[in-house]
């Protein structure tokens, strides 16, 4: 195991390099997931009524205060500054006419103002047209008699959707921090996977190999040394969460740490298949953050992957960053290990392959020309 103690002592020399990608994302993503688990946030969104509400409008707007934080825009002053200085993406506007144009079936939808279709706006649009089903069929049944039973409805139906969105909205905010935390895992490997390439340029592989290592030795404890730094990074994210942050992920810390090594092991051997692909390193460094831009964009550490467009959360089920994230937020948010088997199967199965191929490009693409 000797270029593998020799790389972790090389990966390691410089300690200004070892805070910034070891570290302080650790120290980021351990502060966010300690925020995002310990302080409730519901969807917030924004009101637009008249000033002398209808009954019907006053008890949307009740049934709206009971599962999100309702803030009232002025109608008179630009809604967008309104929503910037609020930070408020989503704002519906419940005036007295297009609610009852709706509830008598004269107009389909309710006017929503939002900055792109955000997971705020789609369960919005999904609860409010739920509440608003009731008028329309009480309406039907009982005519201009309608309030009253409406208002009996949601009253006696089962609350059990204002918790429901509070999870949501928590999951929302874990589901950030684990695109973080995946996303400074891949960066870690892909610059750490550079010692191979540094050797291959200054011909130190060909004086490893004149010793009795063989290249499928020198490549696998090169992997393995790589690998080392990225589980030295997680295991300082779980202490710091478990032990200074005093958070628990309703699992076994054992689970945590042995789900998010096969995650990072999975970037690891990705990144040894890029660089045997590249294999310049003037290349790497301008694609390096292109790929790393692109899988993390696609594979739901940006943003939920509910609000991309359908064919492009097709296209994300390629990615194995998808995968990644979906495990990292289920254990932080302590899903049982018997829910996550399909993605720890696939991340598995990535990690297998990633592996191979790294191995058999690297020996023909690098070794061989030596």
């Amino acid at each position: 195991m000797a270029v593998f103690k020799i790389n972790i002592k090389r990966l390691l020399k410089d300690k200004f390099n070892l805070f910034l990608m070891i570290i302080l994302p650790s120290i980021a993503v351990a502060l966010s997931t300690f925020f995002t688990l310990s302080v409730e946030s519901p969807y917030k969104i924004g009101i637009i009524t008249d000033k002398e509400k209808s009954k019907v409008v006053k008890l949307i707007e009740k049934e709206l205060k009971k599962c999100f934080d309702v803030k009232t825009f002025d109608p008179t002053k630009s809604i967008v500054s309104q929503m910037v200085q609020s930070g408020i993406d989503c704002v519906v506007v419940l005036n007295n006419k297009s609610v009852d144009d709706i509830i008598n079936e004269k107009q389909k939808n309710i006017k929503i103002y939002t900055f792109g279709k955000s997971e705020t706006h789609v369960i919005l649009k999904e609860y409010l047209n739920s509440v608003l089903k009731i008028f329309i069929s009480q309406k039907r049944i009982h005519n201009s008699y309608f309030l009253e039973p409406s208002m009996y409805i949601l009253e006696h139906s089962p609350f059990v959707l204002n918790k429901i969105l509070h999870q949501q909205s928590k999951s929302l905010s874990i589901a950030f921090a684990s695109g973080f935390f995946i996303m400074s895992l891949f960066w870690l490997a892909l610059n750490a996977s550079n010692i191979i390439l540094k050797d291959y340029q200054e011909r130190v592989i060909l004086r490893i190999l004149c010793s009795p290592i063989s290249k499928q030795s020198y490549i696998l404890q090169s992997i393995l040394s790589i690998f080392s730094i990225t589980f030295l990074q997680l295991i300082f994210f779980v202490l710091l969460c478990s032990y200074a942050f005093r958070l628990t992920f309703g699992t076994n810390i054992l689970i945590v740490i042995s789900v998010l090594s096969i995650c990072s092991f999975m970037f690891v051997a990705f990144a040894v298949m890029f660089i045997s692909i590249v294999n310049d390193m003037r290349k790497l460094a301008s694609l390096n953050s292109m790929v790393v831009t692109i899988m993390c964009m696609l594979g739901g550490c940006y943003w939920p992957l509910s609000i991309m467009p359908k064919f492009l959360q097709k296209i994300a089920l390629f990615f194995p960053t998808t995968y990644a994230v979906n495990l990292t937020k289920n254990v932080l948010t302590g899903k049982s290990i018997e829910s996550m088997m399909v993605d720890i199967a696939l991340v598995a199965a990535f990690c297998l392959f990633f592996t191979l191929a790294g191995i058999k490009q690297l020996s023909k693409n690098v070794m061989s020309k030596l």
